[in-house]
């Protein structure tokens, strides 16, 4: 079988590692496609995985729409001279329709409901979409639930083990008390009308009186912030959430990653992610604070409270424990969907 994935993401780039590794035992030959945005492509590289770059992340509105329309009908180009048998992609808003337009099966996976419009767009035209327990919508198309999160097809513990000498080449010592502060550029077709921190050098000030902070960000960063911002291997960033004493930051996504390893997830941002709610309120792993302007003092505040508690850890490590007993093998999963042979 020939798979092709599409990678829009750096995130997907992990999500995908582990079934590629099952598809290419099992002989299935995989085409990756490779959107320039953030760290991908550099991630790629860091990997050693072979892929097609195709086009670059659109800037706004109007950026976004070109991007659509010229990179589906380049996939759309590639699938029609490569002829593969599925193609996939999470989020999937060009595979999917360029898979209609050049008669291939398609396999979107999704966890995000608030990208309204390029789910509308995207998913029905799907001929199976793959979506968490927690995903609040029942789609028009073919849809199948799975039990876990997408964070579990990279960091589940069969997959995924901490490696505490990752902590030196981020400049830190064994065993020294760190927090990581997540920024994001909110450019997403999803993030325009939405936003997170109201002054990221006062969540710095504040968490830097009880721990060291590491700091990542999308984007360029204030002359006097720079000395604190990650740059170790980009691959081996899950590896310092793990030893985190917590994360605090905009980002949704790399705050689930922080929960499901068992590190203090407080998230700011003004719009909300069912799975985050759902690590909120059924594990107790996660917080998002949404309000428009007091998000950041209030997660501050819970952040400052955390790292006071000399229980936090334990605690938090017995409720991973109780969440991991609740879901399935994500990674099979996805590799058994795409591959057309899901459970029903």
């Amino acid at each position: 079988m020939r798979i092709l994935i599409d990678l829009t993401h750096p995130v997907d780039v992990h999500f995908f590692l582990r079934p590629l590794r099952l598809w290419r035992d099992a002989g299935h030959e995989v085409l990756l496609v490779a959107r320039d945005k953030d760290v991908l492509l550099p991630l790629l590289a860091e990997l050693e995985l072979a892929h097609a770059p195709l086009g670059r992340s659109g800037r706004g509105a109007l950026g976004l729409g070109v991007e659509w329309l010229t990179r589906v009908a380049a996939l759309a180009r590639l699938m029609w001279r490569e002829r593969p048998d599925v193609a996939s992609g999470f989020g999937a808003t060009f595979v999917v329709p360029a898979a209609r337009l050049a008669g291939v099966r398609s396999v979107a996976f999704t966890d995000t409901e608030q990208a309204r419009l390029s789910n509308a767009l995207t998913l029905p035209l799907a001929s199976l979409t793959c979506t968490p327990r927690c995903y609040p919508v029942c789609l028009r198309g073919p849809q199948l639930r799975f039990e876990g999160y997408k964070e579990l097809a990279y960091l589940a513990p069969r997959y995924f083990t901490p490696d505490a000498a990752v902590l030196e080449l981020a400049g830190l010592a064994a065993g020294e008390p760190f927090v990581f502060v997540r920024t994001v550029a909110w450019r997403s077709g999803h993030d325009f009308f939405d936003h997170g921190f109201t002054d990221t050098r006062a969540v710095v000030a504040r968490l830097g009186r009880h721990a060291r902070v590491v700091l990542s960000a999308e984007g360029p960063l204030p002359a006097d912030l720079e000395p604190l911002r990650y740059r170790g291997p980009l691959a081996a960033v899950h590896h310092l959430l793990a030893f985190a004493r917590l994360y605090l930051g905009e980002s949704a996504t790399m705050g689930a990653e922080s929960a499901v390893l068992g590190t203090p997830a407080l998230v700011v941002s003004t719009s909300r992610r069912s799975y985050l709610d759902e690590l909120e309120q059924r594990y107790g792993l996660a917080r998002t604070f949404s309000h428009p302007g007091q998000g950041q003092d209030q997660a501050v505040a819970a952040a400052e409270a955390l790292l006071a508690d000399p229980a936090t850890g334990a605690t938090w490590q017995g409720r991973r424990a109780r969440m991991l007993a609740e879901q399935e093998d994500v990674v099979a999963f996805v590799a058994e969907a795409v591959a057309g042979r899901p459970r029903s």
